[in-house]
């Protein structure tokens, strides 16, 4: 009988030299399979690309799976893929111009996983810019670019991030929201459905893949993930990237990701110098501090503010009446919805007969409330996201 079973080796009275031909093989198999997986992937994206992901079993994390399409596009032809570096080395060498150069200096050195992944003294610390590349494809739609929105926003990114690259930017993350919505579904019983709009037009869907065909082309990383938002892939970005992040978006949403190592670029507009004919750019920042002045409520508490608050947008009502000031005066005096919402069930005199009339029909909706404002910061996110 094989001593290789699924999910299983029999090691019972294995040599030593057995022993070490089952290790180099098994090693040997991870290293093609993780390859295999990714040229699979980058074939059904291309030829099937609204249902791409029939192609793996729904428990395989879709961030395996797009790791592996990154290094497998890195890499794309058999003779790239003779070194015996690791897997793992591969992947962090992906997103450099000289990634052969280095795996043959890191075989040569004999390095493992642990000693190659040590950063270089002079290498400068990272900096991602997240882009959700959906918020501007829209604009771009809707201020009447129509079907050239795609090839826009494109070279809108690329100018940015080339731009910024100047400034010390090492590494793009491109965000698109995927079909489905799990957000839908906390609201199925709902009057007011969340984000529940008209179909797309399909030429504004066609858009939609155009720009990540383009992007990916440009050698950016593009992420989706099945049932999430961009937003949720920007938030999980923000919180687990070593190194510094900006979030290129103007959704109110991602305010909650503010931090001492997250800021938000609102916008770029570019613009042609009259002296040199160079396009200049003119940037929007926006820091965790600068919006705390602004608006007197901490990047931790946002999500407690637009669960007040609301969103017509959306579909979240929030606490019927109460707008803007209203939450924030709220969220100022008690810290959290729950806790404005339990100081209204106690008649507490700051709070007005209107507004406690409106927390308390924002009661029972509350921790679906929360669900849908809150961004998901755990997602899988590429990790060959350097640019050259």
């Amino acid at each position: 009988m094989s001593r290789l079973q699924p999910r299983f080796l029999d090691c019972k009275g294995m040599s030593l030299a057995e022993a070490e031909s089952f290790g180099t093989g098994l090693a040997e198999q991870q290293r093609d399979v993780m390859f295999q997986l990714g040229d699979l992937a980058r074939y059904c994206e291309a030829r099937f690309p609204d249902t791409w992901q029939q192609a793996f079993p729904e428990w395989v994390s879709p961030g395996l799976i797009a790791r592996a399409a990154g290094v497998a596009k890195a890499y794309p032809k058999p003779e790239d893929r003779q070194s015996t570096a690791t897997w793992t080395q591969y992947m962090q060498n992906a997103s450099r111009p000289d990634r052969l150069e280095r795996l043959q200096a890191i075989v040569e050195a004999g390095l493992t996983t642990d000693e190659s992944r040590k950063a270089k003294p002079n290498e400068r610390p990272r900096w991602l810019l997240a882009v959700d590349v959906n918020y501007y494809l829209h604009r771009f739609w809707f201020s009447g670019a129509g079907v050239e929105a795609a090839v826009g926003v494109a070279q809108w990114i690329q100018r940015t991030a080339t731009r910024l690259q100047d400034k010390g930017l090492t590494d793009v993350l491109c965000c698109f929201d995927a079909p489905s919505n799990h957000r839908k579904e906390l609201t199925a019983e709902w009057d007011a459905k969340y984000k529940d709009r008209p179909p797309k037009d399909q030429e504004l869907v066609a858009q939609l893949r155009l720009v990540r065909e383009l992007l990916d082309g440009r050698g950016f990383a593009c992420a989706s993930i099945d049932g999430m938002e961009a937003d949720d892939l920007l938030a999980s970005a923000a919180a687990q990237f070593d190194g510094r992040v900006t979030i290129l978006s103007c959704d109110k949403d991602i305010r909650q990701c503010l931090s001492s190592t997250c800021n938000i670029l609102l916008d770029v507009e570019w613009a042609e110098d009259e002296t040199s004919g160079d396009m200049l750019p003119s940037y929007k920042w926006l820091s965790a501090k600068q919006h705390t002045d602004a608006t007197g409520i901490r990047p931790e508490q946002w999500t407690n503010y637009q669960a007040i608050m609301g969103d017509t947008v959306d579909g979240i009502k929030g606490a019927p009446g109460i707008g803007e000031k209203g939450a924030a005066d709220l969220i100022a005096t008690f810290g959290s919805a729950a806790a404005a919402i339990e100081a209204a069930e106690k008649d507490d005199e700051r709070i007005t007969p209107k507004r406690r009339e409106s927390l308390l029909v924002l009661k029972d909706k509350l921790d679906v409330t929360l669900q849908l404002v809150t961004l998901r910061t755990d997602l899988p996110i590429p990790t060959t996201t350097r640019i050259t």
